[in-house]
């Protein structure tokens, strides 16, 4: 019997005719959370050693790897000895030339303490948005890439050191071990961060991470990339001797579809440092347990066309071809031409590309979302001490843009927005019409074992339609197989011709985990449903109730939120026999009680600091609750 652990855990619940969506951005922070935008707490370090500016500064400058222990206080809670060093390249590099105190940071809380942390995080990154008068573009770029494919939050935090006030800083969660565990519920895979060394700290000039095949000798690609678990290189050279010379098998090394969404949100947020834009690095690559690599993305500082270092006027930024790297093509980016010059992975980037721009690229709404942030941290940038630009800036470059060093501009937000939008529509693979698709349905709710499920939809201006489907028992989807869907009146389908397409599901064992999508085509553009597949996808299991209806009509209340001491359960409807199941992020079962019927209280006192997922399961319903332990 295949393990089930996060059966109404780790989905939520989402009506779309009549089919239950996996909604994978369940684990992002809600309100109240650590890395939740609308918030911007107050962290404050107290080194042990008064010098610690001209230590740090010394370590960083000469390519020591070395931390200095701080007294960390955070919401009125207490770390004692936090592993602090300085981090960057230019965000270090260009504030420290000029004698500016506001350094990023990279806070282990867990190096000389095991086990504290924040709500569950051990590690933070805070970045000094040095070359971001507004204060927003990071934090609104993972707003969006998040929709789409795994990628670390952010939000805006102050920063005391030592008593003074250093300033408003960019709080980016750590892409490492437990990033990795909280989406793909392991960390033992090969894991390399995919940033070059610099020319002083090799003492020439390093090749990009640009995955061009040098060979099979791994000290080709040393100064390239980093690894970041403790073995990995054969995998990931042979990923990349895949990726260069056997395209034709590039889907069992390469999860090609997190590749394409990663490409599509670059594109459309005219993010412009990294894999697909013009400078190769800021990315990193993860082999999940299915033998794919994921490629996550990593310092979205330069969205929104960030500073225009690379030269030309600002609407050849704003105008940047989706398809860069194959027009024009660049031999160093074989990741973009070996898969968009097929013509069925260029439809579907351009089908991601035309769901990011409906779903989120709308200028009301980056305006306003941008102006709330703004206003939340409106004093705590006004009184910053350190930043590079003024409080003018700040709010006019939300739509104009600004200059910096005489010589570079600071691209607007609003205007990389009212410029590219209308340029990407009128881009010839934007302008043709995709296939419709709607009313998807399945003949069977929740299905046994002895059954036939068939998976139907109304769909238009299509050439062909494919049900993609898996049985994948991973915590993620992959592995996809492509049924023809057809309007025939036969293999299920109730009558020809009448626009309504078919398939049968081919698996059929009890407990199996069934996810699928629709994929339509014709000649000129793709359409999928849900539309931001294959990261979000319906699914269903076998021999099992979800209980959609139920979860919908009957919400279950748990107060207090945060708690301390213990948490109240107030089934709501519920009121017949039910289980309480407590998990942490990782999956683990860390509490569980059952025969409970009305209302009941469990003590967390207990309980590890962080955030937490509480079940409440009965004979035909299922639902889950974050709840956060102070």
């Amino acid at each position: 019997m295949k393990k089930i652990v996060f059966v109404g855990l780790v989905f939520l619940l989402n009506k779309v005719s009549a089919q239950i969506v996996f909604d994978p951005t369940y684990i992002h922070d809600d309100a109240g959370e650590f890395y939740h935008h609308q918030h911007i707490h107050t962290l404050e370090l107290t080194f042990y050693n008064p010098n610690y500016h001209a230590v740090l500064k010394s370590w960083k400058e000469n390519n020591i790897e070395s931390t200095l222990p701080a007294i960390m206080n955070y919401n009125g809670n207490q770390y004692d000895s936090v592993a602090v060093k300085y981090k960057g390249n230019s965000t270090f590099a260009v504030p420290n030339s000029f004698g500016n105190p506001k350094l990023p940071y990279n806070i282990d809380l867990n190096d000389y303490k095991p086990g504290q942390n924040i709500q569950g995080y051990r590690k933070m990154k805070l970045g000094n948005a040095y070359f971001d008068p507004t204060f927003a573009k990071e934090v609104m770029a993972s707003y969006i890439y998040k929709r789409y494919m795994p990628c670390y939050e952010s939000n805006l935090i102050r920063l005391v050191v030592n008593g003074n006030y250093l300033g408003v800083y960019v709080n980016q969660e750590d892409v490492g071990n437990q990033f990795l565990k909280k989406h793909f519920k392991e960390n033992s895979g090969p894991f390399f961060k995919c940033e070059p060394k610099t020319e002083e700290e090799a003492g020439h000039p390093v090749d990009w991470p640009s995955l061009v095949w040098h060979g099979a000798d791994t000290l080709s690609y040393y100064e390239s990339y980093e690894r970041k678990s403790p073995t990995g290189w054969n995998e990931f050279l042979n990923m990349i001797d895949v990726l260069n010379n056997d395209i034709a098998n590039i889907e069992s090394v390469i999860n090609v579809d997190r590749v394409l969404w990663n490409f599509a949100v670059t594109t459309v947020l005219s993010n412009e440092d990294t894999y697909n834009t013009t400078i190769i690095h800021n990315y990193y690559m993860y082999q999940t347990a299915d033998g794919k690599f994921q490629m996550l993305p990593w310092d979205l500082t330069e969205s929104f066309c960030g500073i225009l270092f690379t030269g030309g006027t600002p609407q050849s930024h704003y105008e940047l071809d989706p398809l860069y790297g194959l027009s024009p093509y660049f031999a160093d980016r074989p990741l973009v031409y070996q898969l968009l010059s097929q013509p069925y992975y260029r439809k579907k980037y351009f089908a991601h590309i035309r769901t990011i721009i409906n779903e989120y690229y709308d200028a009301t709404f980056i305006e306003d979302w941008v102006l709330d942030l703004q206003a939340l941290a409106y004093d705590a940038v006004n009184t910053d001490p350190n930043k590079p630009h003024n409080i003018t800036k700040f709010t006019s470059n939300v739509f104009n843009p600004v200059n910096y060093l005489v010589i570079y501009q600071i691209a607007g937000i609003m205007d990389v927005v009212n410029n590219r939008k209308p340029y990407l529509l009128n881009y010839p693979d934007l302008t043709y019409a995709p296939p419709v698709i709607s009313d998807v349905t399945q003949n069977i709710q929740h299905p046994t074992s002895s059954e036939t499920v068939y998976v139907s939809a109304q769909i238009s201006n299509a050439t062909s339609v494919f049900l993609r489907v898996t049985n994948n028992d991973e915590p993620f989807a992959s592995d996809y197989l492509s049924i023809s869907m057809a309007d025939n009146g036969l293999n299920g389908d109730v009558v020809s011709g009448d626009g309504i397409y078919t398939a049968q599901v081919p698996f059929t064992a009890s407990n199996d985990h069934i996810k699928y999508y629709i994929e339509a085509e014709n000649s000129n553009a793709m359409k999928l449903s849900p539309q931001r597949a294959e990261y979000f996808y319906y699914h269903y299991y076998i021999d099992q109730v979800v209980g959609e209806e139920e979860l919908v009509e009957s919400e279950f209340n748990v107060y207090p939120n945060p708690a301390v001491d213990w948490i109240n359960v107030n089934p709501g409807n519920y009121e017949s026999q039910y289980t309480i199941n407590i998990y942490d992020l990782q999956g683990k079962l860390v509490d569980t009680q059952s025969d409970l019927s009305g209302q009941t209280a469990i003590a967390v006192s207990s309980y590890t600091k962080g955030i937490y997922l509480i079940e409440l399961t009965g004979e035909n319903f299922r639902q889950t609750k974050k709840i956060t332990v102070n």
